[in-house]
Formats: structure tokens, sequence, C-alpha cells
């Protein structure tokens, strides 16, 4: 096996882990953002003091915000698929000595 062959696997791979990294912090903070905002909602319904209710639904609005952000750049997704439909021709390639 030539350096050709090998070095695009390992390089796919290294590619792959570090999405999967990536995605993974995403989906973390998605589920931090969705987690604290029905936390807040659930404050904001049980709070009796208009100024504590401003902020809270501040906060709210902020959560979602972040969240909708956050979902708007979730490419990486769309980018880890790519990679390893990638991998896997690459690999069935090489299995079959490139002809199909």
């Amino acid at each position: 096996m030539s350096i050709l062959t090998g070095e695009p696997r390992r390089l796919n791979r290294d590619q792959i882990d570090k999405l999967c990294t990536a995605i993974r912090g995403k989906l973390q903070f998605m589920d931090y953002l969705v987690r604290a905002a029905i936390a807040d909602l659930d404050r904001l319904e049980a709070e009796g003091d208009p100024g504590t209710q401003i902020f809270l639904r501040q906060l709210i609005e902020m959560h979602a915000s972040n969240l909708g952000h956050e979902s708007e750049n979730m490419r990486l997704i769309e980018e880890l698929c790519g990679t390893l439909d990638a991998a896997a021709r690459s690999i069935g390639e090489t299995e079959r000595g490139g002809d199909e």
C-alpha cells in the first residue's frame, strides 16, 4: 500500500473525530439552553414580582435566541455525513482495488 492510499484514510478519521467532537459539544450546549429555558419558564410562571418576571422573560428570550443561532450552525452534521460517506466509499474502493 502506498502513502497515497493509506494517508487519506487517516486524515478522514482525524477529520471525522474532530467533527464528532464539535457536534457533541454543540448538542450539549443546545441541551443546556433547552433545559435552562424550560427551568426559567417554570420560574416565570411561579414568580409574583414584576421586576423578576421581566428579567426571566429576557433570560428566556436570550436562551431562545442562542438556541436558534446554534441550530442554524448545525452544518457540521451535514459535513460529518459527507465525510462518513466519502470515507466509506474510499474504504470500499480500496478493498475492491479501485475497480467498480
